[in-house]
């Protein structure tokens, strides 16, 4: 059957799926690839497979379609606790020290399972947080799980297993976390169910880090057996996007076959047991011990010219190592802050912008808005608070702001005083579809279904308005059509 398809269109399906899914199927992949587009056009009704094939290439196939289809063409098969060196990292290294230094501060973890597949890696770690966090009912928990195939994620959001997902898993796994609801059938527990929030996303097209999908300042990404599909360009995009969502100290997890230099190389790197974990800075050292091993450095170089002798001695601190400034250009403004922003680079942001608002008379309150966004990005909640109100002595009327305020009491859990920002919001612009989106999802998660569906289809009706290739206002750059389709999956 492959035989039916020339060089040049089996070369377009190559790259329409490749800027669509990401995907990266060579040329010699073409028996293999053209199998499981026969099986994925039979699902599309189509009973020719060339036929199928060029319908993909002519039509703009929304994301629902993109997900169904890449349903046929990777492999969704999981289990739980898999790769268990990566939960031990978690466990045993990783979730103590951040339990140490946040339980200082604001008590909250930010988790990410990007291509959660069928839910059992979401799962696994919730499980392994409600283990390692006693008090758990004074922290805010969010553990997000994405996929672009929507078969899996309706999988996911059921919860329920067979016993092939329990491989290689200890005794107490199943039963303590699981309810036996028919023959080789199990349920999750509420209790870990309601800690994973499942969302589509597509890797290769849409937009993170973004307070909007809330993909942005995670503690930790789950990014594993995804990067092997991936062009070697894809790769180092997605990772970098990835790096760009984690908070400072923030890791990110792939699959032992998937660590590789074409992981962004913004990211540290250290070892745990033969697996190599991607950090955002650094997690094993802490500001005091860094500087005292730069002073350490610094002192070796001296005495290595001769500076300091026995003679003439001077001790580590006594060593002054010069402030390091960052120096912006004195073209330094707004527009450039904007463009930081939009490339994900929420520190550089807050750094131009604090820069200039020492100078800037005018326009202030556009700079405060950005600034907040951008340190809300970062997990500065109380700043990026401040400066949303700052905005707001300047104009009271701005809706904006009441949303972004929303979204930051979201984040710290508040979602009483959230819920009636957003409405704040709505009643200064009724078509204002961000509004009505959070107060969708919000009113869902209270089990007020009716509500919840009422203000999606307000937003689905005010998108149906817009140009669909058109970007959503206060969305950082998501596009109609996308959020369209969002929605309506979140709906149904």
């Amino acid at each position: 059957m492959h035989s039916k398809l020339s060089k040049l269109v089996f070369a377009e399906l190559r790259k329409c799926l490749l800027t669509h899914l990401g995907l990266n199927f060579s040329g010699k992949q073409e028996k293999e690839l053209i199998q499981k587009i026969g099986l994925a056009a039979k699902e599309f009704g189509f009973k020719d497979t060339p036929e199928f094939v060029q319908w993909l290439l002519k039509n703009d196939v929304t994301n629902q379609q993109l997900g169904v289809l890449a349903s046929y063409l990777t492999v969704g098969e999981t289990y739980f606790l898999r790769e268990k060196k990566n939960f031990e990292f978690l466990e045993q290294v990783y979730i103590p020290g951040l339990i140490q230094k946040k339980n200082k501060k604001d008590k909250s973890l930010r988790i990410w399972s990007a291509g959660c597949a069928s839910g059992e890696e979401a799962y696994s770690i919730a499980i392994i947080i409600l283990k390692s966090i006693t008090n758990i009912k004074d922290w805010n928990i969010t553990i997000l799980a994405t996929d672009i195939n929507p078969v899996l994620l309706k999988k996911a959001e059921k919860g329920i297993y067979s016993e092939w997902s329990f491989r290689d898993n200890p005794d107490w796994f199943k039963s303590k976390y699981f309810k036996k609801i028919g023959e080789q059938k199990y349920l999750i527990t509420e209790e870990v169910k309601k800690m994973v929030t499942f969302a589509p996303l597509n890797l290769a097209k849409d937009i993170y880090p973004s307070i909007l999908n809330n993909t942005s300042n995670q503690d930790i990404i789950f990014c594993r057996n995804v990067l092997i599909y991936f062009s070697n360009k894809g790769i180092r995009a997605v990772t970098n996007k990835l790096y760009q969502s984690l908070s400072s100290g923030g890791v990110l997890i792939v699959s032992p076959v998937e660590m590789s230099n074409l992981i962004s190389p913004k990211f540290s790197k250290c070892d745990y047991q033969g697996h190599t974990i991607y950090v955002k800075g650094t997690f094993k050292d802490s500001p005091k011990r860094i500087f005292d091993k730069q002073l350490q450095e610094l002192a070796e170089k001296l005495k290595s010219k001769k500076f300091i002798t026995k003679e003439n001695k001077i001790s580590i601190e006594e060593i002054r190592i010069p402030e390091l400034k960052i120096e912006h250009k004195k073209h330094s403004n707004y527009e450039q802050a904007a463009e930081l922003f939009n490339q994900g680079l929420f520190k550089e942001t807050e750094e131009v912008l604090t820069d200039i608002l020492i100078n800037e008379k005018e326009n202030k309150k556009q700079i405060f808005t950005l600034l907040a966004r951008a340190k809300a990005n970062l997990g500065k909640l109380d700043e990026a608070k401040e400066f949303c109100f700052k905005g707001l002595e300047i104009d009271n009327s701005d809706y904006s702001l009441y949303y972004l305020i929303a979204t930051i009491k979201l984040e710290q859990g508040k979602d009483e005083e959230a819920i009636a920002l957003l409405k704040r919001a709505i009643y200064l612009d009724h078509n204002f579809v961000l509004g009505h989106f959070l107060l969708g999802n919000l009113n869902l998660k209270k089990g007020l279904n009716k509500l919840g569906k009422k203000h999606f289809n307000n937003a689905i009706h005010i998108l149906s308005n817009l140009d669909q290739e058109g970007v959503v206002p206060e969305s950082d750059g998501l596009t109609v059509g996308r959020f369209t389709e969002i929605i309506t999956a979140i709906k149904t």
